[in-house]
């Protein structure tokens, strides 16, 4: 519908955006009246961010003029959503960031038939699948009793949205002792008042330092941001195998691990049947190999880049 005012995910075109995840917002974005959930709005006010939103439910189907909508879960994040629109040109399945493994700390991923699908391409290589979650899980537990058996609490980095929160139950209902920083901490809060419980944890300040706990922080590029902070062992939960670390993380010894909040591209397949969409379009940094990785899982299929917006209904 070429004259429609809806956007999806902008931050700073439109008059009126779907807004997918907190996770979406830069830092010095100008936010634009959005659509998004309640969880979503919590989460950027620890950021300082509040954004003039018209906030949805989940399942809750709602029109603005012609246009038939409804939020689903995107099982990734809390507030995370995918949105579904029915136009007179046909339904559309906009899906940005989808993890189809269930995580305990947010609802799990919904789906809905589509004619056109738009999906995030944020893994490498779309026909290799990122490591076993549960396993990966498994093997960060496992190191990090080995390193407190050994007297040494480790230090780990992680995305301060989704997976610091996975990774605090995860450390919590181990029976371990946790403290997080500031920032990981308010985000916490926020899962708990909407019902996810992530356990006994402390919160950590460089001023009043946490001895004998497992210490998290947000996995961040800054330099300097490990100043102070224990000379424990470097652990480092990724979100897609191809991120850089961050430059400081050299200067100490590591141990990787991968948490993705998205599906990998073996998952996205599954995805692309379920929906069984007509059109396909991919958008993020491999949007092009995906299309061309992918060809023939939909009778059409097409990259999205920022400098090429085309109208889809």
């Amino acid at each position: 519908m070429a004259d429609s005012i809806l956007w999806f995910d902008s931050q700073g075109s439109g008059d009126l955006s779907f807004l997918s995840s907190a996770d979406v917002v830069e830092k010095k974005s100008n936010v634009p009246q959005v659509i998004t959930t309640e969880e979503t709005v919590k989460i950027l006010e620890t950021y300082r961010k509040r954004p003039n939103a018209l906030v949805c439910q989940y399942n809750r189907p709602f029109s603005i003029g012609r246009l038939k909508m409804e939020l689903l879960p995107s099982g990734s994040v809390l507030g995370g959503a995918s949105l579904y629109v029915e136009t007179e040109r046909g339904r559309l399945l906009y899906a940005p960031q989808l993890q189809i493994q269930r995580i305990a700390t947010v609802r799990q991923m919904q789906l809905k038939r589509a004619n056109t699908l738009i999906l995030g391409a944020f893994h490498p290589d779309p026909n290799s699948a990122m490591p076993q979650r549960k396993k990966e899980r498994e093997r960060l537990i496992e190191v990090v009793k080995g390193h407190i058996a050994q007297g040494q609490y480790p230090v780990i980095l992680c995305k301060a949205v989704a997976i610091a929160q996975e990774v605090t139950k995860l450390l919590t209902d181990e029976g371990l002792a946790v403290a997080v920083h500031s920032t990981i901490f308010r985000i916490n809060k926020v899962y708990e008042s909407c019902g996810s419980q992530l356990g006994n944890y402390t919160h950590y300040s460089k001023r009043s330092q946490s001895k004998n706990r497992v210490l998290l922080l947000p996995l961040t590029s800054r330099p300097g941001a490990l100043t102070g902070v224990p000379d424990g062992p470097l652990l480092v939960v990724e979100d897609t195998i191809s991120e850089p670390l961050a430059p400081f993380a050299a200067k100490r010894p590591i141990e990787k691990f991968f948490l993705s909040s998205s599906c990998d591209g073996v998952e996205l397949r599954e995805i692309i049947a379920a929906v069984n969409p007509k059109e396909l379009f991919f958008f993020g940094p491999y949007a092009k190999r995906y299309v061309d990785e992918l060809k023939g899982v939909a009778p059409k299929i097409k990259p999205l880049f920022p400098n090429d917006q085309p109208t889809l209904f």
